[in-house]
């Protein structure tokens, strides 16, 4: 049946014409994270697995590890089903963890370490965890929840216990990381002490439905919520990638870089390569820049946020990238121009691959589509994995789009969450079923999907103003400002917002990183305005310039189009003042 005939994604699939028949036909793992990384690396146990600043762990040690974890955990009392939080950075302890949990059927409740205690509250409450593994630089958060949440536990680890000598002794002198004492609360145990009595846990968990892991959505545009990824939906992330990716070799490194409280940190920076029986070099997330690691350990794959692409790209320094298989980014807008700018830097110093862009989000155990060598469309997010169905739906109808009309963008994946945790209301408006009777994850991202099978990402559906004129009411979608502002040499980056407005409702603050070259000129915003003028149509165009350095982040590396709102609304109210 040919493609033309039938017209719509979900029924041609034409994504598939890029894999074989094999990827197509090749089944997916019906086991746990554990069960599934043991058994893939039986035959692997003497390569090294981590490297954390200057020690070495094989793949046979971690797993050793592993199960004495495993052991002490259920002397402890801890479950299958129970939910333990998890508030650490990236290091063997915390593989370790979310590995010994998953041995036991227990569930990782992964927080991040510098959320509020208001909101840790409602993360513990939600999960009704009553164990909880940090570090000692989070511990007073715990200390001051710990009665109202009536936590029974909480483990205090050191961010420096697995780095060599050298490297603890280097952390503690030259950046200044000190040792904090536990408080004197007979719930609070060191690391080390909790885990002194070694039994190997001869049990293992054999349930692939199960939840695994929680991971909390990144809060861009609203609220965090946290998502529940089956051992199944995050194996099958990991899986498809294996399948099709031809450059996936058990003699490569892979930079852990992405925190492992975020979704793409669990399913692609650690399942992905531990998988495939890899080198895993483990960093503390957002230290360091992509051209200070690469300069040090010249890693094989690399994934991480646009933003970290473009200052490698910006830097520009005169590297040696030919060993570079997987530059790899996702999780954020990639504007044109940027990713022009940083294909034309790899490409300048040596780097045989261009920069494969993927699009997910956590509720799909964060990876969807990928741009894989093999199928690459300059501009696009690339294709759908193999096991996964991408369309895009009118918003207003609920009915499927043909190629190249956009509305909101659908997913049909075997990585689907199980829901989010004590919220079935916000379950029920992202997981939808169809007339067809098919389950569907809505993106909440408007978006197209080509002939070719390549999806296109044209923002969020709450990234838009409203803006009336003449009794009619339209949405103005903040990505269309910023793809022609982009096009002004005078900008580097952009990002628009909108701003209350009396008249119209609501309207247009563009936010702009300048290109080095221009900021010097005295007459930036008349110009930008006057482009404005020429290039966008009434509403369109932004009624003020507020030029940055950078845009803020997130906490998992996204531009923060909540902080920007602010700035921008508090500007609005200072100048009428």
């Amino acid at each position: 049946m040919s493609q033309e005939l039938m017209g719509y994604p979900s029924i041609d699939k034409p994504w598939l014409k890029y894999y074989s028949q094999e990827m197509i036909d090749a089944p997916l793992p019906e086991c746990t994270m554990y069960e599934h990384v043991f058994h893939n690396n039986q035959d692997n146990l003497d390569r090294i697995a981590l490297i954390y600043y200057g020690t070495k762990i094989s793949y046979r040690k971690m797993f050793q590890t592993i199960s004495y974890m495993a052991g002490t955990l259920e002397d402890t009392g801890i479950q299958k089903g129970d939910i333990v939080t998890v508030c650490m950075i990236n290091s063997p302890e915390t593989i370790y963890l979310i590995f010994a949990l998953n041995k036991i059927g227990a569930v990782a409740n992964m927080v991040y370490g510098s959320s509020t205690c208001e909101e840790m509250k409602k993360y513990i409450l939600d999960t009704k965890s009553k164990v909880v593994f940090t570090l000692d630089l989070f511990q007073d958060k715990f200390r001051e929840i710990a009665d109202e949440v009536q936590l029974e536990k909480i483990i205090i680890a050191g961010s420096t216990d697995s780095m060599s000598f050298i490297n603890r002794i280097g952390a503690r002198l030259l950046n200044g990381v000190k040792s904090m004492p536990v408080p004197e609360d007979s719930r609070f145990i060191t690391w080390k002490k909790f885990f002194q009595n070694r039994r190997e846990s001869k049990k293992t968990c054999h349930d692939a439905d199960a939840p695994a892991v929680i991971t909390y959505t990144g809060g861009t545009t609203g609220g965090s919520k946290g998502a529940m990824l089956s051992n199944k939906g995050i194996i099958a992330v990991a899986q498809q990638y294996v399948i099709c990716e031809k450059e996936l070799r058990r003699e490569s490194t892979w930079m852990q870089v992405l925190p492992l409280f975020i979704a793409y940190g669990v399913t692609c920076s650690m399942m992905i390569p531990l998988t495939v029986g890899m080198t895993l070099i483990v960093r503390i997330p957002m230290a360091e820049s992509i051209a200070d690691f690469y300069k040090k350990f010249k890693p094989n794959h690399i994934l991480y946020g646009p933003a970290y692409w473009e200052a490698f790209a910006d830097a520009n320094e005169n590297l040696d990238l030919s060993s570079l298989i997987a530059p790899i980014t996702g999780g954020d807008i990639l504007h044109a121009a940027t990713e022009t700018k940083i294909n034309d830097y790899l490409q300048k110093h040596g780097s045989p691959y261009l920069l494969m862009n993927g699009y997910g989000m956590t509720e799909v155990g964060a990876s969807g589509t990928v741009s894989f060598q093999y199928a690459h469309e300059f501009g696009s997010v690339g294709i759908p994995l193999v096991k996964n169905v991408v369309a895009a739906f009118d918003t207003e109808t609920g009915q499927e789009l043909p190629y190249g009309e956009r509305g909101e963008i659908c997913i049909q994946t075997p990585s689907m969450m199980l829901g989010y945790v004590n919220n079935p209301e916000e379950t029920n408006h992202i997981i939808r079923k169809h007339e067809d009777g098919t389950l569907w994850i809505h993106s909440g991202d408007l978006g197209y999907v080509t002939k070719n099978g390549f999806v296109y990402i044209s923002g969020r559906l709450k990234r838009y103003m409203l803006y009336i004129a003449n009794g009619l009411q339209k949405k103005v979608f903040s990505l269309d400002i910023e793809k022609v502002l982009l096009e002004h040499p005078y900008v580097d980056n952009c990002a628009v917002v909108p701003i209350a407005d009396k008249e119209t409702c609501q309207k247009p603050v563009a936010f702009i990183i300048l290109n080095k070259i221009y900021s010097h000129d005295e007459d930036l915003e008349t110009k930008l305005k006057a482009f404005a003028e020429e290039n966008l149509q009434e509403g369109y165009r932004p009624v003020k310039y507020i030029f940055m350095d950078k845009f803020p982040l997130t906490k998992v590396g996204k531009v923060d189009y909540l902080t920007l709102e602010q700035i921008a609304q508090k500007r609005e109210f200072d100048k009428k003042d």
